[in-house]
């Protein structure tokens, strides 16, 4: 299995509390890939995060592989003139990448979500984690969760002493039974008496 390409990230190397000994080219090689960052998110709000490379054909993801790894390439080598140059390409690629999977029918990341509410909080279940920034400048109330976070929550649930009252509640009155709230009681810590 290969590895997908990975955006470089920015380092914010303006910050001079963070970053106040950085030089001049790794300024100028942070204040380049900027562009390319905003632009990266709006594809990743519109189709997913990461997701537009899976949307295209091969050789379109390929070559967007191949313009990613020499821009890494160029970060590393802390060199700005290059590090604009092929920051250039990723755009193009970027909106070459749009464009194709607009034009193959893709359709963009699922804003699907349930919500529910629980003490007073309403609780959003995502069925497409990748399109959570979309959900999220949507619905910035909600506490956003996956369905891969609920059903390991689940799993965890199963081994716990509640969970076993809840299965013989159900066991008892049938899955209909549907339990609504658990109270955690206070640890007893009386003596024993003997």
């Amino acid at each position: 299995m290969t590895k997908r390409p990975t955006k470089p990230k920015r380092q914010k190397k303006s910050d001079r509390l963070m970053y106040a000994g950085i030089s001049k080219q790794e300024m100028m090689c942070d204040m380049a890939l900027a562009p390319m960052d905003r632009l990266a998110e709006q594809m990743d709000a519109h189709w997913g995060i990461d997701r537009l490379p899976e949307l295209v054909t091969p050789e379109t993801a390929a070559k967007y592989g191949s313009a990613m790894a020499k821009l890494n390439a160029a970060i590393e080598a802390n060199d700005p003139a290059e590090v604009q140059l092929r920051a250039e390409v990723v755009m193009r690629g970027l909106s070459a990448m749009d464009a194709e999977a607009k034009r193959l029918g893709a359709q963009p990341a699922s804003p699907d979500v349930w919500e529910v509410e629980l003490n007073g909080e309403t609780v959003g279940i995502m069925r497409d984690a990748r399109g959570w920034k979309a959900i999220q400048a949507q619905r910035p109330d909600l506490r956003l969760v996956t369905l891969r976070e609920v059903a390991a929550a689940l799993e965890a649930w199963s081994q716990s002493v509640p969970a076993e009252y809840e299965r013989a509640i159900k066991a008892s009155f049938g899955d209909e039974a549907e339990v609504v709230s658990y109270k955690r009681k206070k640890d007893i810590d009386d003596p024993i008496p003997f």
